[in-house]
């Protein structure tokens, strides 16, 4: 279990979280909603220790955080960005092997059960056809797939010796700036992927910010919804989601944001 409590952090003096506590369990689905600036995104690389709490703690499996080498936290807990920026134009197959420097000692090389686990990455996210190809000519889509296919290649546990451990993928806003198509193809991976992880050795938890709606009702079993660095709501989409929530925290009326929620969608459906 990945877990927060009390948790504030400011940029300088400018606020950003403060008394944030959440319950990331084992295999867990979990979405963070809330407006532009409430925090997500910091909220995500304060549990994964890129950066330190002013206040709070931070525990996974009930140790701090702070006790774990980065290379033992990088092998539990990966981060997929909104947007992955790199400096050389690597392939496919470099991307996702990224993915293992957590698994790879000083001056060591890839080896056969790194390019392995790659692939097995690239196979899980549909992008294996892709491997020779150069990143920055794939489509928005495909980047995120692959993206997350290094991500998923970092958390692989084959080469460990406690495959019971639970894994942590952490996505900031997997499907922005995608065009519909590519939100419902990376919506349905990242649902896939979360079901395929509870029957593997070592479960799959997937925490999520986002601010598609419609995602986070059908694919996410519990929503936190942040307002001004704080939670106001937390609990599973039907209670989270509702008119007086989403016109309080996005300044709507009633009405417009009556109109807003997800109605009519099964959930799974993009399972």
């Amino acid at each position: 279990m990945l877990a927060a409590t009390d948790l504030s952090f400011a940029f300088g003096d400018q606020r950003v979280l403060w008394d944030v506590s959440l319950n990331v369990q084992a295999g867990g689905m979990v979405g963070v909603l809330g407006p532009n600036g409430c925090g997500k995104t910091t909220l995500l690389r304060l549990l994964a220790g890129a950066l330190k709490p002013a206040r709070g703690s931070i525990l996974m499996d009930g140790r701090p955080i702070g006790q774990l080498d980065r290379r033992t936290l990088a092998r539990r807990i990966a981060v997929v960005p909104q947007h992955t920026q790199l400096a050389f134009d690597y392939s496919v197959l470099e991307v996702a092997l990224m993915g293992r420097y957590p698994h790879l000692g000083a001056f060591e090389v890839e080896g056969p059960a790194d390019l392995a686990a790659a692939m097995n990455a690239l196979g899980s996210t549909g992008t294996a056809h892709l491997a020779e190809r150069a990143f920055t000519t794939l489509s928005g889509g495909e980047q995120q797939r692959v993206a997350i296919a290094s991500a998923l290649a970092q958390l692989d546990v084959r080469t460990s010796t406690r495959r019971t451990e639970p894994r942590f993928l952490l996505l900031d806003e997997p499907t922005a700036s995608l065009d519909l198509r590519y939100q419902v193809e990376i919506a349905a991976l990242v649902a896939r992927l979360h079901d395929e992880g509870q029957a593997a050795d070592s479960p799959l938890s997937i925490l999520t910010s986002t601010h598609d709606l419609r995602f986070a009702a059908t694919v996410c079993t519990t929503l936190i919804l942040l307002a001004e660095g704080r939670v106001v709501a937390m609990g599973p989409p039907s209670q989270v989601l509702t008119a007086d929530t989403l016109s309080s925290v996005y300044g709507l009326t009633r009405d417009m944001a009556s109109s807003l929620l997800p109605t009519g969608i099964p959930r799974g459906v993009w399972r």
